[in-house]
């Protein structure tokens, strides 16, 4: 999907993508977790194939992603109180490649905030995924604006 399929999708979603500035902005921190999977309930808009939005709070996030213990792996899970100082910033996008996405930078933009990332894959000829990318970052970052927008950067 290139930019202008991102931003009809994000339209058509329902939910606003900010227009990058070309300023260069200060990043913001942020963590990402990977111990998760998509509920199977879960499913992308008709005609769309992927979701993005803000989970403010461990029920709307407990709505949308189950943990998933690996054994012999450190995982990194989201504990309840973490909400208290953070919210998720969450992209899901279904289709045919188990996308590993690489989180290159969190910075302000017009109405919110501008993830940054990669993804590499293989698509698969017999199976349906649902990768996804998890962000975490500080309540205080979005104050100014409610917005999240994912830009995929070509490697």
């Amino acid at each position: 999907m290139n930019r202008r399929e991102f931003l009809a999708s994000a339209i058509a979603l329902g939910m606003t993508a900010s227009v990058l500035a070309d300023a260069p902005s200060a990043a913001i921190p942020f963590e990402t977790f990977d111990s998760y999977f998509v509920l199977n309930t879960i499913k992308p808009e008709k005609g769309q194939n992927c979701k993005f939005g803000i989970c403010t709070t461990n029920e709307q996030f407990g709505a949308l992603f189950h943990p998933a213990a690996v054994m012999f792996s450190k995982q990194k899970f989201v504990q309840p109180e973490y909400f208290n100082d953070h919210v998720i910033l969450y992209w899901i996008e279904w289709g045919n490649t188990p996308w590993d996405y690489t989180v290159e930078s969190v910075k302000p933009g017009q109405n919110g905030l501008v993830v940054q990332y990669t993804r590499e894959g293989e698509p698969s000829e017999s199976a349906f995924f649902s990768p996804h990318l998890l962000v975490g970052v500080e309540k205080t970052t979005l104050e100014n604006g409610r917005e999240v927008t994912f830009q995929r950067k070509e490697k």
